[in-house]
């Protein structure tokens, strides 16, 4: 899984799913390097010509946490906390070569959370394709 994918799938979850990944480290030996902070960071989009176009500054939560030595990074949108440490936790376990069990663990749920995930954006698109209007010429045009 790569870095966006499981910011993403953090980002997207429910408060309680962020509970359920910080219960699978509460007896792992983490330690808080940086606790949650908030700070400000400048968006920066393309426009429709391909350009940097400097939006503005976004509410932003970060942390830092070492398991066995790796370091995880977290950076998530708004002021969360939880959300922070549960993305750096992952983060850190993810690059860990000893982490095997819990590694797994993390694994399913966050493979939980990509299917509810794609099961929400299918039933999106059926509601927008349940919009869609078809403009057909006239007869005989």
């Amino acid at each position: 899984m790569s870095h966006a994918d499981l910011t993403v799938l953090i980002n997207t979850m429910d408060e309680q799913r962020i509970e359920n990944v910080l219960a699978l480290f509460a007896d792992a030996e983490l330690t808080v390097s940086r606790p949650p902070r908030t700070g400000l960071m400048m968006m920066t989009v393309k426009d429709c010509f391909e350009t940097d176009f400097h939006l503005g500054e976004v509410l932003i939560t970060e942390a830092r946490v070492l398991f066995h030595g790796c370091e995880g990074f977290g950076m998530v949108p708004g002021e969360a906390p939880r959300r922070a440490l549960a993305r750096a936790a992952a983060d850190a376990v993810l690059r860990c070569p000893e982490a095997t069990e819990i590694q797994d663990d993390l694994r399913v749920c966050l493979e939980q959370e990509e299917s509810i995930r794609k099961t929400r954006l299918a039933e999106s698109a059926a509601l927008i394709a349940a919009t869609k209007v078809n403009f057909d010429l006239m007869p005989g045009a």
